[in-house]
This record gives C-alpha cells, structure tokens and sequence, in this order.
C-alpha cells in the first residue's frame, strides 16, 4: 500500500548501554553494532519532556516477540487528509477554533495547530497545553514519543472518543482509531517515531549527536 508517510511503534524496547562509537559491537550479535536515526531518542529543544521515561540520545531498540515480530508501522496513506483531520480534531476540542489559513511551512503549521488548544487558565497542570497538544505540535516532526506522552495522548483519545463519534463522520472516525491505536500500542513501555524524510537541516534535535558517531 502507498504511504505519504508513517509512524514507527515499538511497543516494548531495551536500552543498548553506552558508551557508544562507530566500532561499537553489537552485545546480542557480536556483529558491528547498525544504527539508525529511529534507534537514537531525539527530542526538541524547546519541549525535551516529549521524551519522558527515555534518556535522551541514547540508543534503544524494539524487543522481539516470540512469533518475530518488534514493531509496527501505521502509515498516512495522504498527508493532506492528515493535515485536515488534524484540524478538524483541534476544532472539535476548542469548540470550534480553526486556522485562518494553512501555512505551507510544516512546523509553522505544526506550531500554529497546537496553539489552538493553548490555555493556561483551563489546563493549568499542563502549562496551558491542551487535548492532544503533543501529537498536533511534533507529531511529523521526526521526534521521539516516549512512553509517558503516548500514555497522556491515549488518555486524551479515550476522553474524546463519544466526541469524535458523534460528530457522524466515518473517515473523521477511521482516523481517529488508527492514530489513538498508534500511541495506545505505546503507553506502557515503548516508544512511537515518525522517521519519514526529516535531517536535522530541518528543525535541532536533542540526542541528535549520538547518530553521527555512527556516521562514515
């Protein structure tokens, strides 16, 4: 199936203890230890806590089931119907507030979106982020979702599903489902990415050091 993009969800991981270099073997394998970006747990300068229960730049990797399998992808078969349902879920949880234009840049949009939802008098626990604030401000940002923000987003898609379902729209309600399954897959002890087409040229990232020991 063709994907505009995809989240990564690893439901369980396990620390790889430093420290680390580019001749680094793998303690399992014995073998060169490989390295991707999706290993290393990169964070936002300006929000780190997105990270919470994980150490950031440090390497960590899926476990393995017993049938093989360590991890999923959920993948956005059209950015464009994300970017709408995004909206349409910023609407439905400040009662109507919308952006007065979508702006082409990515972490504008992204920015602008979970500003919406700002409010420091009706979500003072938070420092005034509100319903789903993580997903909409990084969600495609290539950041990495640790397992205390994926339990906060489920939290929130469990509180708004009667919500979601009464608006009576079937592919508003498809969306939903498949992104809360995304982080509820997560909430426990693991870690959810998007690693679709995002270098660090883009936007910093904390932790983002660690890769490039690993780099020719």
């Amino acid at each position: 199936m063709y994907m505009e993009g995809y989240f990564l969800i690893s439901p369980a991981i396990e620390k790889i203890e430093g420290p680390y270099s580019k001749d680094m073997v793998d303690p399992e394998t014995g073998e060169p230890l490989w390295v991707d970006e999706e290993m290393v747990v990169v964070a936002p300068p300006d929000y780190p806590q997105l990270a919470a229960g994980l150490e950031i730049g440090a390497l960590y990797r899926a476990v393995r089931r017993p049938n093989g399998s360590s991890g999923f992808l959920h993948g956005l078969d059209s950015l464009q119907e994300y970017y709408d349902w995004c909206e349409k879920l910023v609407s439905l949880v400040t009662n109507g507030k919308k952006l007065k234009e979508r702006p082409n840049n990515e972490v504008e949009w992204s920015n602008q979106l979970s500003g919406l939802v700002e409010d420091s008098e009706k979500y003072p626990e938070t420092g005034g982020r509100g319903p789903f604030w993580e997903l909409l401000r990084y969600g495609l940002r290539g950041m990495t979702f640790g397992p205390v923000v994926c339990q906060r987003l489920a939290a929130d898609f469990r509180k708004w599903q009667s919500a979601a379902h009464a608006l009576d729209d079937s592919n508003f309600s498809g969306w939903y489902s498949h992104i809360w399954s995304t982080f509820a897959m997560a909430d426990e002890a693991g870690i959810v990415t998007y690693g679709w087409c995002w270098t660090e040229d883009m936007e910093p990232k904390l932790g983002i050091e660690t890769l490039k020991l690993f780099e020719d």
